[in-house]
């Protein structure tokens, strides 16, 4: 019995003296291994190891990320306005790695544990200026290396200010898995609030996000995206904007080599000029998506990215473009709805496309097995008020595009075989060749 507990207390002492050594270079390589797999994931940025100076039972370093000078990458740089061969702002991450099968070392600190796993860190961030000036920014950042390599990471925000932004509370959690590509998100932040040198304002209520997405093979992400913005205002001396609320709920799936996503959104503009309040709600879905074809596409669209010329960006995603289409999907817009203070319009779209074969092709046989239908609803009062502006609006209802129905205008439409019906009139369309 005495055997037993000395033989016990010495596997414990191994654990908590000798494992910390050991596992310090298992959780510096996972760590590495998550960097690289996010910048890889995160083409527009890249993620450098400045420093690592591992201890046997902690460790420190520093990682820097910049702009990359990849396609991506620079057009980033053109949008926020810095020179495609000059600096750019960098993020600036510091961390502190306590390691051990029982990190003994992380207790001494918030969010210390005893739980067994690769290591626990914690991280703060700053920010460099393209002169050089270092701003440490609010918030720290918890994370955990699992046994399996994983990482948890939770940030900590408490509501301040610092020169001419303030922001309420925020708490995040990540996970990452390198091995499966999933990255599970979860948290949200109370508010953000900026004032420009030129004194406009910019501010954010509350913002929520709950993702859970995992990479395919084929080169992107699906599975479930959640989030709501509650307020945006955008402030001047000649204008203010509110927006808000903004609500995204979007799921997707690999279903065998296809690819199925739903997406449904609402959007709001109190007091647009000279519009007045004004919302839009869309409930999307697209079925049976050629996956291999979306994923090439894709990097094709990568690839063409500052593309000016519309012939030259056509002709570099052309071939990916007909894959897709040979493939056939299915497309339906179930409410694609505009709210006006006169009222809503209220409309639908669907479109199939059916799988052809490939090697033959052609953009008009696209056009000649393609079915699609529209249904539209405009209130009475909103078509007064387009033929006041523009009496040239009145066609819509001589053409016999829209019919009076009560008090709406009211259209519906069907396309199959190259004939467009209108209301159950026919209009032939010319194609290309007939």
């Amino acid at each position: 019995m005495k055997k037993g507990i000395v033989a016990i207390l010495v596997i414990l002492a191994l654990i908590v003296l000798v494992s910390p050594g050991l596992v310090g270079r298992l959780a510096e390589k996972s760590v590495d291994e998550q960097l690289q797999w996010a910048a890889t994931e995160n083409k527009e940025v890249v993620i450098t190891s400045e420093k690592f100076d591992r201890g046997w039972f902690s460790s420190e370093g520093r990682h820097r990320i910049e702009l990359g000078k990849t396609g991506p990458g620079m057009k980033l740089r053109e949008q926020l306005g810095f020179p495609a061969d000059g600096p750019s702002p960098a993020v600036i991450i510091e961390t502190r790695l306590d390691h051990g099968l029982i990190p003994v070392s992380s207790i001494t600190r918030a969010e210390g544990s005893l739980a067994p796993g690769l290591g626990r860190a914690v991280s703060t961030v700053s920010i460099e200026s393209i002169d050089g000036d270092v701003t440490e920014l609010p918030g720290t950042i918890y994370s955990k290396v699992g046994l399996d390599g994983g990482l948890a990471s939770h940030y900590f925000l408490d509501a301040g200010s610092m020169k001419d932004m303030s922001w309420g509370a925020g708490d995040v959690e990540v996970s990452a898995d390198t091995g499966s590509g999933r990255v599970i998100i979860d948290g949200g932040f109370d508010s953000f609030t900026m004032v420009s040198p030129d004194d406009n304002s910019y501010s954010v209520g509350k913002f929520e996000l709950s993702s859970d997405m995992t990479m395919t093979d084929y080169g992107y992400s699906v599975g479930d995206m959640a989030f709501v913005i509650d307020s945006m205002n955008i402030s001047s001396e000649q204008s203010d904007v509110t927006m808000g609320p903004f609500k995204l709920d979007a799921t997707s799936e690999l279903d065998d080599d296809r690819v199925n996503v739903k997406t449904k959104m609402n959007f709001a503009v109190a007091s647009l000029p000279p519009i007045g309040d004004i919302a839009w709600s869309m409930d999307m879905v697209l079925t049976g998506l050629d996956a291999a074809a979306t994923g090439r596409l894709q990097k094709a669209l990568e690839r063409a990215q500052g593309t000016q010329d519309p012939t030259m960006l056509l002709s570099m995603v052309e071939d990916d473009l007909m894959d897709l289409a040979a493939g056939g999907f299915e497309m339906r817009f179930d409410q694609l709805d505009v709210t006006l203070p006169q009222g809503t319009v209220f409309t639908k779209f669907a479109f199939d496309l059916p799988a052809s074969d490939r090697q033959s092709f052609a953009w008009t046989g696209v056009l000649l097995s393609l079915e699609a239908s529209a249904d539209i609803k405009i209130p009475s009062e909103l078509y007064d008020m387009a033929t006041a502006m523009n009496p040239q609006a009145n066609m819509a209802v001589a053409m016999g595009i829209l019919k009076k129905n009560g008090d709406t205008y009211e259209m519906t439409a069907e396309y199959k075989k190259g004939l467009l019906t209108v209301n159950g009139a026919p209009m032939p369309i010319p194609l290309p060749g007939s």
